[in-house]
C-alpha cells in the first residue's frame, strides 16, 4: 500500500511540473546553454561526488553512507522548483534543470547507485539495481507523467494554469502524508523506525552536503559570470533532491529502509536552508514573498 503511495505521490508531483512548462521559455534557456550545462553538471558530477566525499571522511555507516549517496543522485523536484519561484530566481531554469536530469536519470540513478552500493554497502542480500528495469520504472512514474502535463498545458493552458496552482498545495499534502507515514508510522507498516541517535549520525553529514551544495550555485555562477538569480536557481536545484524518488529507490526498488533515513532528515531541513541562502543572495525578496 505504501509503496503504491510513493509511486502515487512522485506522479502527482511529476505531472504538475510537466503543467509549467512551455515550450518557448526552452527554446530562449537553449540559445544560451551554458547555465544548463553547468547545472547539471553540479548535479549529476559534483553532488554525488560530494556524497561519496562526506559520507567518507566521517565514516557514516553503510546503509546511511548509500543512502546518502541514493539521495545525491536523484534530481530537483516541485520544491527547488517552487523555491525559486518564491524568490522570483530563474524558474524556467529551474523546471529545465529539473526535466533534463529527469531523463537523465533513467541512466545516471543506477549507475551512480550502484557505485554506492559497490563502495558502501557491505550487508548481505542485496541486489544492483538493474539498469533497463530501473530505467523503464523511472520513466513511466516519473517521465510518463511530466509529459501528460506538457500535452495538457499545450492543449488547455489556462485550465492548466489553475490546475497547477492546485496541484502545487496537493503535492506538498501528499508529500507530507508520506515524509509522516515513512516517519512515524511502525516498520510492519512501512515506517523506517527513525531514532534519535540515528539522526545524530546521519544530521551532521548531510547538513554539510547541503550547504556545500547549496553554496556551489554562488561559486560556480559567479566564476562563469552568470548573475543572482542564475546563482540562487543553481544552488537551490544541486541542493535541493526530489525525495519522493528517493522513497522509491530505496523503499520500493531496493526495499531497504536504513537507506532511506537519510533522505527522511535531509528533508527535513533543506527547504529552510534553501530559502536562507536564496533570501543571503537576495535580500529584499522577502517583501515580495508576502
Amino acid at each position: 500500500m505504501l509503496d503504491l503511495l510513493i509511486a502515487l505521490v512522485l506522479a502527482v508531483v511529476m505531472f504538475s511540473i510537466g503543467l509549467s512548462l512551455k515550450a518557448l521559455s526552452f527554446r530562449r534557456l537553449f540559445t544560451s546553454p551554458l547555465v544548463l550545462v553547468l547545472g547539471l553538471l553540479l548535479q549529476l558530477l559534483y553532488l554525488p561526488a560530494l556524497a561519496f566525499g562526506v559520507a567518507l571522511l566521517l565514516d557514516l555507516p553503510p546503509a546511511f553512507a548509500t543512502g546518502l549517496v541514493i539521495l545525491s543522485a536523484c534530481p530537483g523536484g516541485l520544491t527547488s522548483n517552487f523555491i525559486s519561484y518564491l524568490l522570483k530566481a530563474n524558474t524556467t531554469l529551474a523546471v529545465s534543470l529539473t526535466i533534463c536530469n529527469t531523463f537523465l536519470s533513467m541512466l545516471t540513478i543506477p549507475l551512480i547507485v550502484n557505485l554506492g552500493l559497490d563502495v558502501f554497502w557491505t550487508g548481505e542480500g542485496l541486489a544492483h539495481l538493474p539498469v533497463l528495469p530501473t530505467a523503464a520504472r523511472i520513466f513511466v512514474v516519473v517521465l510518463i507523467p511530466v509529459l501528460l502535463g506538457m500535452v495538457f498545458r499545450a492543449r488547455w493552458e489556462e485550465r492548466a494554469e489553475v490546475l497547477q496552482r492546485q496541484l502545487r498545495w496537493v503535492s506538498v499534502v501528499l508529500l507530507g502524508i508520506l515524509f509522516g507515514l515513512k516517519l512515524f508510522a511502525p516498520s510492519s507498516a512501512g515506517g523506517s523506525n527513525l531514532t534519535l541517535a540515528e539522526i545524530g549520525i546521519i544530521l551532521p553529514a548531510s547538513l554539510l552536503v547541503n550547504v556545500l551544495a547549496l553554496f556551489s550555485g554562488h561559486v560556480f555562477g559567479r566564476l562563469f559570470g552568470f548573475g543572482r538569480n542564475a546563482q540562487i536557481t543553481l544552488g537551490v536545484e544541486v541542493g535541493i533532491q526530489n525525495t519522493s524518488l528517493t522513497f522509491l529507490i530505496t523503499s520500493t526498488l531496493l526495499q531497504n529502509e536504513q537507506m532511506l533515513k537519510p533522505a527522511l532528515v535531509y528533508a527535513m531541513f533543506t527547504f529552510f536552508t534553501a530559502l536562507a541562502y536564496g533570501l543571503w543572495l537576495k535580500p529584499g525578496a522577502w517583501r515580495k514573498m508576502l
